[in-house]
């Protein structure tokens, strides 16, 4: 009998074969947009590379950077070659998170059940033949700009029975409300606009639903929560719908097909922005789960209906088009646009009647989904967690509501002059609440009359005049801050730092670095935002009491943070004035994880249960500006809207005519409080 017995290393070997064989080949990321030698083979761990791409915007593109480390996608940031537009709203940084989220929409759908791939495939080539032939059909689009929609759009209607129609409540009209929220709205999603593509309106395409064969909804917008009419037109019409989205909302639902679509940092493309610059858009990595971009169904429908699943990235039909209309695309792509490219959007005037509130966290209600919004509290009402606002006088007939009549905006008013005390209590912060306790920290004096040129200075001033250069300290502009919050989501997602989820918020147990203080004077009206972070103290009561030295101070004015050492006594948040740090109560860097599948920021370390930890005016970013001789830049000093926070050399740079915040001579003080 013959001897068959094989040795342990072989059978391994012909396993790990066996394993080979069976599993897919593998697709290395951005081999689309980088040359084979800066693939993350080449790369070194922890360096970041930045690829300019954009996020489409129905006021127009927001230009943006993705940064990847390992030829991941780590964060999204503000695009320094752009300068018709400073910072990144919250929003368009949180976006990121949508990218990884296990809620995507995961396959094609037909009539709420799962529905191939290869059948969908059928069915595209079905339409595109009937809009070949005529047969009435309908696409309803975003409300921006895009030369190669509106290329692709045009070639359809010239088939005789296409009608285009645009909408986002994003840039509809707005009605007047006061000074404050009408600021961060208009900075934070936009100026209310139309660009002139010739489409038509949603009131059309709903007239237009009883003669309508075929309806194709790529619009971001949930527009069935927003326009209950559209939505049992929907329900009752014969004509084949389909419906577009990264996730599934309640327009799906009353949609015959639903399509997933992708993900902006998956595809292809080019927007026009406010300022009519061509904002071109890049892949950063390959689409984490099959998917169909807009540009790539609407030339689908042009041609033989077939849909480029397949393709590479650099084939797709997209990107041959950005390569005739831009030219030098690697280059143009490494500027991230094109100057002057596109028409200029027109301005919509004030609304005459009460309009549905835009948020600017959650705009329309389409990111009330995002972990990093829902922990980001709303410096015009003090709430996190849902949309809310919070007036510090009444008003009759307020617009303050969601088109989405599930989403209901909490709104806050209080009667004009003193409180009777600092306690206040509120409503619910977030929904199935009975009630929540809020306190004003202390009330502060602010002369109004000097409120155009107030700065904050942070108290970790210099202690000599022969103190070595660099001591870092940081300007706010107080008067320019409008309360956007887009310098708190840069933190986040700069320096790791983890959602805690509802329940731990409910204890304050949130661990945002960096806070936005409200403050507001009852007799004018007037409100006053407040970034309030570590202020690296040059006399830190912290580092005195902690035990094990685990705060300690810099040769360059800053008060770090060394984590190994700390033990958890939480001795230094007692004796920090400003309420500056935060503690790991539970082990929130796994549950984040856990909750977002965003990958951390390499650079900087993940703290654990038990740490302290907080702002340490991104160290990382310094230390290295430092090694390329450049000047550093904070992670919110970049994201900041207004230009109004500025890291700064205190032996170098301390300016004479800026004031601490509340120490500002004057005359005639108002009672600012807090929330």
């Amino acid at each position: 009998m013959q001897d068959i017995s094989i040795s342990r290393r072989t059978f391994l070997k012909g396993l790990g074969a066996l394993a080979l064989a069976a599993l897919p080949a593998c697709r290395r990321a951005q081999e689309y947009a980088v040359q084979p030698e800066e693939c993350p083979e080449w790369i070194r761990p922890g360096e970041a590379t930045c690829f300019a791409t954009c996020m489409p915007w129905a006021n127009g593109a927001l230009p943006m950077l993705a940064v990847c480390h390992g030829g991941i996608p780590t964060s999204l940031q503000p695009n320094p070659a752009y300068t018709a537009r400073p910072g990144l709203p919250a929003f368009a940084q949180a976006a990121i998170l949508d990218l990884y989220d296990d809620r995507r929409a995961a396959e094609p759908t037909f009539n709420g059940k799962s529905y191939p791939w290869e059948g969908l495939q059928g069915a595209f080539r079905a339409w595109a033949r009937a809009i070949q032939s005529g047969r009435r059909t309908a696409l309803l689009l975003p409300q921006g700009y895009s030369p190669l929609r509106q290329k692709q759009c045009e070639a359809l209607m010239a088939c005789g029975g296409v009608t285009c129609y645009a909408y986002d409540p994003v840039s509809e009209p707005r009605s007047v409300t006061f000074a404050a929220l009408e600021a961060v709205q208009r900075v934070s999603v936009g100026e209310a606009c139309r660009f002139p593509h010739g489409f038509g309106t949603l009131d059309q395409l709903i007239a237009d639903m009883p003669n309508t064969e075929l309806l194709f909804i790529f619009t971001p917008a949930d527009v069935a929560a927003f326009r209950p009419e559209l939505a049992r037109l929907l329900q009752q019409t014969t004509a084949e719908t389909v419906r577009f989205s990264l996730f599934t909302d309640e327009t799906a639902k009353c949609c015959q097909y639903t399509v997933p679509q992708t993900h902006f940092l998956e595809e292809w493309g080019a927007e026009a922005d406010a300022a009519g610059n061509l904002c071109l858009r890049q892949p950063v990595t390959q689409a984490l789960r099959t998917a169909v971009s807009e540009a790539d169904a609407l030339h689908a429908l042009l041609h033989d209906g077939h849909l480029p699943l397949d393709k590479a990235p650099h084939n797709l039909p997209a990107r041959s088009w950005l390569q005739k209309a831009v030219g030098d695309l690697p280059q143009m792509l490494r500027k991230g646009y094109v100057s002057r490219a596109c028409p200029l959007p027109v301005p919509c005037p004030p609304a005459a009647k009460p309009t549905p509130y835009v948020h600017p966290f959650f705009a329309d209600g389409r990111f009330l989904h995002n972990h990093w919004l829902l922990e980001t509290r709303d410096p015009i009402s003090g709430t996190s967690g849902a949309p809310a606002v919070f007036m510090p006088y009444a008003r009759s007939k307020s617009p303050l509501r969601f088109p989405n009549g599930n989403i209901k905006v909490k709104q806050y008013s209080l009667p004009s002059g003193k409180w009777p005390g600092l306690r206040q209590r509120l409503f619910p912060m977030l929904p199935g609440l009975e009630e929540v306790d809020f306190y004003d920290r202390e009330e502060r004096t602010f002369p109004l009359a000097e409120r155009k040129n107030i700065f904050s200075l942070p108290t970790a001033a210099y202690t000599a005049p022969t103190a070595a250069s660099p001591q870092w300290g940081m300007t706010i502009k107080l008067s320019a801050c409008i309360g956007c919050a887009a310098c708190v989501l840069a933190c986040r997602a700069e320096n790791n730092i983890p959602t805690v989820g509802q329940e731990e918020i409910l204890r304050h147990r949130d661990l945002q670095w960096l806070r936005i203080d409200h403050y507001f004077d009852t007799t004018s009206r007037a409100h006053l935002f407040v970034p309030m972070a570590c202020r690296q103290c040059g006399n830190a009561p912290c580092e005195s009491v902690c035990p094990v030295n685990a705060t300690v101070h810099t040769t360059d004015g800053l008060n770090a943070m060394v984590y190994p050492r700390c033990w958890g006594t939480r001795y230094c948040s007692a004796a920090c004035p400003y309420q500056a740090r935060t503690f790991n109560f539970r082990d929130y860097a796994r549950q984040s994880r856990a909750a977002t599948k965003l990958p951390p920021n390499p650079d900087v370390t993940v703290r654990s249960r038990g740490v302290m930890e907080k702002c340490t005016y991104c160290v990382q970013r310094i230390n290295a500006a430092k090694a390329g001789g450049t000047t550093p830049q904070t992670a919110c000093q970049a994201a900041c809207p207004t230009q109004a926070i500025r890291l700064i050399d205190l032996v170098k740079e301390a300016p004479g005519t800026v004031c601490t915040a509340f120490d500002a001579p004057g005359t005639d003080p108002h009672t600012l409080y807090t929330l």
